[in-house]
Parts: structure tokens; sequence; C-alpha cells
């Protein structure tokens, strides 16, 4: 590793935010690209790009990197590619047994029931965002703010807009997760499968 990639990454061991910013400026362009090249989606290969650094600085302390700065990240957003795409191909495979098999829920009424439940649930989960992660969201979701101009709306960095982002999807990503696995039952169930 370069000298001047070991100091930056003891400054980052000790906290430097300088430093952390330095290392993302330079590398963050990188990453996306490498993550585009295979994804052709720009706010999922963000997210991921996001997920990178935000990993790197929660792990600061105990970060191990023995080959070169640009090896570890690389390396890291080549696993989130990897991940995303096994995600999307399981989604694929999904969509399309649903549409080979012509599977219905059930009902109309039952249909519209379950709706109203997952979003329901959907409308809870994003009330019981934190504050700030909660407002990001909004401002993104509904109004369709680029992260910049939530950062200025709100008054604080684009980094931080970003993590804020991060932080929400993460939740509802994990606490929608039964709501998602039980429509992938009901339609196998549905579908004669069992």
């Amino acid at each position: 590793m370069k000298e001047i990639e070991l100091r930056l990454l003891e400054q980052i061991k000790r906290g430097n935010e300088m430093a952390f910013v330095q290392v993302y400026d330079k590398y963050w362009k990188l990453l996306f690209n490498s993550g585009y090249k295979r994804l052709q989606k720009r706010e999922i290969v963000e997210g991921l790009v996001q997920e990178v650094f935000v990993e790197m600085w929660q792990k600061r302390k105990s970060l191990e990197i023995h080959t070169s700065l640009n090896s570890y990240l690389y390396t890291a957003m080549k696993y989130k590619v990897i991940n995303q795409m096994k995600s999307q191909m399981v989604k694929e495979k999904y969509v399309a047994f649903v549409t080979s098999k012509k599977l219905s829920f059930g009902s109309e009424v039952e249909e519209n029931i379950f709706y109203n439940e997952l979003n329901d649930a959907y409308k809870k989960e994003v009330s019981s965002l934190p504050d700030q992660a909660r407002k990001v969201y909004k401002l993104k979701k509904y109004q369709d703010l680029s992260y910049a101009e939530i950062a200025q709306e709100m008054q604080i960095s684009v980094s931080t807009v970003e993590k804020h982002m991060i932080k929400a999807l993460k939740i509802l990503r994990n606490n929608l997760r039964n709501y998602s696995m039980s429509l992938g039952v009901l339609c196998l169930l549905n579908s004669g499968v069992f």
C-alpha cells in the first residue's frame, strides 16, 4: 500500500472525517462507474456506493487493508453489485413464476384487503422512521427532490442526506420483509404448489 494511503487510513481509523472525505471524493466516481457498467441503474448504484463508504466508516477502527485502498473499495463494491444482481434475479424469477402460472390471489376483496394491509404497514413504518431519515425519505419519495435539493432544504450536507436515506431504506427493507414473504407464501398457496 502506498504511504499516502497508509496515512489516510490511519487518520480514518482515528475518526478523522476530512481524511474520509478525501477517500470518498477520490474513489466515489470509480466505484459508481464500476457498478453502473453492470447494473445500469443510477439510483441503485448510488445507494450501493454509499453503503460501501458507510460500512467503511462504521468499521474504521478495525479496518485492515492488506492490498491497496483502491483494491479494497473496488472489491467491496464488486460484492455489493453481485448481491444486488442475485437479489434482482430472485425477483425476476418470482415475477416470471407468477406470470407463467397466472396466479390469482383469490377474490378481488381478498386482494384489496391484502393490499390495504401492506399499504398501512408501509405508511406505519415510514412514520416510525427516525425524524431526519423520515424527512429525507419523504422529500425523495414524495417530492422527487435530488439529494442536493434535500440537503439545501434541510440545511445539511449531501453526504448526511445520503446516510439518512440509506438508514431509512435499510429500516424499511428489514421491517417490511415479513410482508413480502407473506405475499410469496400466499401466491404459492393459491398456485396449488402446497
